[in-house]
C-alpha cells in the first residue's frame, strides 16, 4: 500500500442510514466524521430512510471504485456478512457491532455467525459485554477489540439549569420497551412519593418515548408523572434535556445509550445501570451507577444469556440522594459537560478506531493507520486533490426525527 501518492485513505462503509434507528444514526455520523477527517468515503447502504444530511446523500451518488484501503461493516451481529467476491475489494475489512446481552444465544442466525465472519480481518464490539459475547461464537483466530461509538456534542452544549427551586425533575428518554425497563423507575418514583409525601412532593418524572408501551392512565395514579409519546425534533429534545436535572436509565442492556451521552454533555448527570455499554462511559465522578443483578433474558430457553435488572431499592436511594443534594448533582453535571464531549465525540472515536487497527491487524492495520495519519495531515493543509470529496457539515439543516435514540 503506497503512502506517498498523496491520495486520501479510501474507506467503504457497509452501514444503515436512518436517524430513527441506532445503527442508522451511527452510520450517518460515522460517514460524516470520516469525511470531516479528509477520508475518501464510499457507501454500500443496508438501509436508507430519509431525511439524510445532504452531504451523506451526496455520498450515495459516488460510484464504487475498488480497491479500498479499508471496509467497515457497521451492522447488527445477525447481519454481518462479507461475501467472497467482496473480500478482494478492500485491503482490510473490519466489523463493528454491538450486543446488549451476555451471550449470542438469542441472536437470530446465530448458527451461521462464525461462518459469516470468516472474511473479516477483525471484529470490534461497542462494549466489553458485546466483545465477550462475540468471542464465544467467533472464529478463534479472529482478532477482537472494543470501542464504543460516539455522539455529536455540538447539538448538546452545556446549559444553565435552575438548581435552587424546590422543583427537581428526573427525566427518561428512549424507546421504552422491555430492554429500556421504565417500570421500576416509575415504581421507585411512586414509592418515594408515598414514603416522603411532603419532602418529595416537588419532584417530577418526565418520560419521553416513541412507542405507547406505558399506559397513559398511570399518570392519574402517580403524582407529577408525565409521559410524552411522540417524536421530538432536535430543538424539542434540547428543551426536554434543559428541563431535567438528572436522567435515569434503568436499561437492562445497552450498546451505548445515546440519550445518556447527550444529557451528560448538557451538564446534568445520569443515574444508570452499571453494566454493558453504560460501563464504557459511566463514572461516579460525573454520574450515579446503580447496582444490578444479572438475570436470564429467557429463563427456560437460554439460562446463560443474561441482562441486568436494576436494584430498585438502590435506585430509590439514589433518586432521593439527588433530590436532597442539588449542589453535588450540579457539580457532577458540570464535570460531565467537560469530559463527555471531548472523550466521546465521533471525531475522537474515529481517531481511536484507527489507533486500534495496528493492534488488531499488525500488518495491514498498521498500513491503514499510516495512511489515515497522512490523510489527516493532507486535509489539515488543504492539499487533498480528490475531485469526489464532498464537504461535510457536521449538522446539516434537515429535519431530524431522533425517534431511534438508544
Amino acid at each position: 500500500m503506497a503512502t506517498n501518492d498523496h491520495k486520501p485513505l479510501k474507506v467503504l462503509l457497509n452501514i444503515a442510514l436512518a436517524r430513527h434507528t441506532g445503527y442508522g444514526n451511527d452510520g450517518i455520523d460515522i460517514a460524516e466524521a470520516l469525511a470531516r477527517k479528509g477520508v475518501d468515503v464510499y457507501i454500500t447502504p443496508v438501509a436508507v430512510q430519509p431525511p439524510l444530511p445532504q452531504s451523506v446523500a451526496n455520498l450515495l451518488t459516488k460510484p464504487l471504485a475498488a480497491p479500498f484501503d479499508l471496509m467497515i461493516t457497521h451492522v447488527d451481529p445477525g447481519s454481518i456478512f462479507i461475501p467472497p467476491d467482496q473480500r478482494s475489494a478492500a485491503d482490510l475489512i473490519v466489523g463493528w457491532s454491538m450486543w446488549e446481552f451476555s451471550t449470542l444465544d438469542i441472536l437470530p442466525r446465530r448458527s451461521s455467525f462464525k461462518k459469516r465472519l470468516k472474511n473479516l480481518d477483525a471484529l470490534v464490539g461497542y462494549s466489553d459485554v458485546s466483545t465477550e459475547a462475540f468471542r464465544g461464537f467467533a472464529p478463534k483466530k479472529l482478532p477482537l477489540g472494543t470501542l464504543q461509538g460516539g455522539f455529536n456534542p455540538e447539538l448538546w452544549p452545556y446549559v444553565e439549569r435552575d438548581w435552587t427551586s424546590d422543583c427537581f425533575r428526573f427525566i427518561m428518554n428512549g424507546v421504552m420497551n422491555a430492554r429500556k425497563n421504565p417500570f421500576p423507575v416509575i415504581a421507585a418514583f411512586a414509592e418515594l412519593k408515598e414514603e416522603h409525601p411532603e419532602e418529595f412532593e416537588p419532584a417530577e418524572l418526565h418520560i419521553h418515548t416513541r412507542v405507547p408501551t406505558i399506559p397513559v392512565e398511570i399518570m392519574d395514579r402517580v403524582p407529577k408523572l408525565w409521559i410524552y409519546c411522540e417524536t421530538f425534533s432536535d430543538l424539542e429534545m434540547q428543551m426536554f434535556y434543559r428541563i431535567g436535572h438528572a436522567l435515569i436509565t434503568a436499561s437492562r442492556g445497552e450498546g451505548k445509550n445515546l440519550p445518556a451521552l447527550e444529557m451528560l454533555s448538557t451538564g446534568a448527570p445520569v443515574i444508570y445501570t452499571d453494566w454493558a455499554g453504560h460501563q464504557q462511559w459511566g463514572s461516579s465522578a460525573y454520574a450515579y451507577p446503580l447496582r444490578v443483578e444479572l438475570r436470564p433474558v429467557r429463563t427456560s430457553s437460554y439460562p446463560e444469556c443474561k441482562w441486568a435488572e436494576v436494584d430498585k431499592q438502590h435506585l430509590k436511594e439514589t433518586m432521593l440522594h439527588c433530590f436532597r443534594n442539588r449542589d453535588e448533582v450540579r457539580e457532577k453535571g458540570l464535570t460531565a459537560s467537560q469530559v463527555i464531549p471531548q472523550k466521546h465525540s465521533w471525531d475522537n472515536v474515529i481517531d481511536q478506531f484507527f489507533s486500534l487497527l495496528p493492534e488488531l491487524a499488525p500488518g495491514k492495520g498498521h498500513e491503514v493507520k499510516l495512511k489515515y495519519d497522512e490523510t489527516l495531515r493532507e486535509a489539515a493543509t488543504g492539499s487533498s486533490g480528490d475531485p469526489h470529496r464532498t464537504e461535510v457539515r457536521t449538522h446539516a439543516p434537515v429535519p431530524s426525527t431522533n425517534s431511534g435514540r438508544r
